[in-house]
């Protein structure tokens, strides 16, 4: 389907953003960015970019303001959301695209966001197809969240740099694939023995310069089924994730690898290469 994207400044269609956000979060009133708030972010320097149906209808938004980090300007990209209806028809990579296309145009360079490290899907959309890389990790970022895709977990978050100018953001956009990675890379966490799918040990003394850590192929899936067992995994995951972070690790690819007739989802951490002297 063909859509259309375009910066929003009207009244009428950021009013339509309000009910937006509720449709595709199952958000309450108090928990969306009101009306007057998108008024003030694009008066500010920031951005509301909306998605168009060919009929004209509002499907989908993306929302980031200006903000300031180690000494730099960048946009904050709060809100990427699409109706459920037009998932899957390549509209939220247009919304990024046009996105990091504004941001280059008003002199930007860096756009940065947050996303639940546990939801594979966006893993791989946020890492392999745009190219971003993740290295922050916030524990219980928004405190407790009661909307219908949060609710029932403690809201981690990573926050993802998209260096708009880098030659990996470029080739991932390109539509180039991430290079293949070792099958010895050691796992820092994995899933234990099937039918329960829990997270097995931590594992916080490697010292390769590569490690893959695993996650729940379906949040939402494992939610329903057994939230004790999504809480297992927010807990190891997080500390796992903030252990090698804190050792210079970044998240740079989610994987889709091989189980049996199934597959998993496991993220590849990578040190810097640095050479020998340095």
């Amino acid at each position: 389907m063909p859509y259309t994207v375009r910066p929003i400044t009207d009244h009428e269609t950021l009013r339509q953003c309000e009910d937006l956000q509720i449709q595709v979060w199952g958000a309450s009133d108090r928990e969306i960015v009101p009306f007057h708030h998108l008024i003030a972010a694009i008066s500010s320097g920031g951005l509301v970019l909306g998605g168009f149906a060919p009929d004209g209808a509002l499907v989908g938004f993306a929302y980031a303001f200006p903000g300031w980090l180690v000494g730099a300007p960048l946009w904050h990209s709060h809100m990427t959301g699409v109706l459920p209806a037009h998932r899957s028809a390549g509209l939220g990579l247009q919304l990024k695209r046009a996105q990091r296309e504004h941001a280059l145009a008003a002199g930007i360079d860096r756009i940065v966001w947050t996303y639940d490290p546990l939801r594979a899907g966006n893993a791989r959309f946020n890492l392999d197809r745009l190219g971003t890389v993740a290295s922050r990790y916030h524990a219980d970022y928004y405190g407790v969240m009661s909307d219908a895709i949060n609710r029932g977990l403690a809201s981690d978050r990573f926050e993802v740099d998209w260096f708009l100018r880098s030659p990996r953001v470029v080739s991932r956009l390109t539509g180039e694939a991430a290079p293949p990675v070792d099958p010895g890379v050691p796992w820092a966490l994995e899933a234990s023995p099937a039918p329960q799918l829990t997270p097995g040990p931590e594992r916080l003394r490697l010292h390769t310069r590569r490690l893959l850590v695993e996650i729940p192929a379906d949040l939402d899936r494992l939610k329903v089924e057994d939230l004790a067992a999504a809480a297992q995994w927010r807990q190891s995951t997080r500390t796992v994730f903030t252990h090698y972070f804190a050792r210079e690790y970044s998240a740079t690819e989610a994987l889709r690898l091989p189980r049996g007739s199934e597959s998993r989802i496991a993220y590849l951490l990578e040190q810097p290469d640095r050479r020998e002297g340095e």
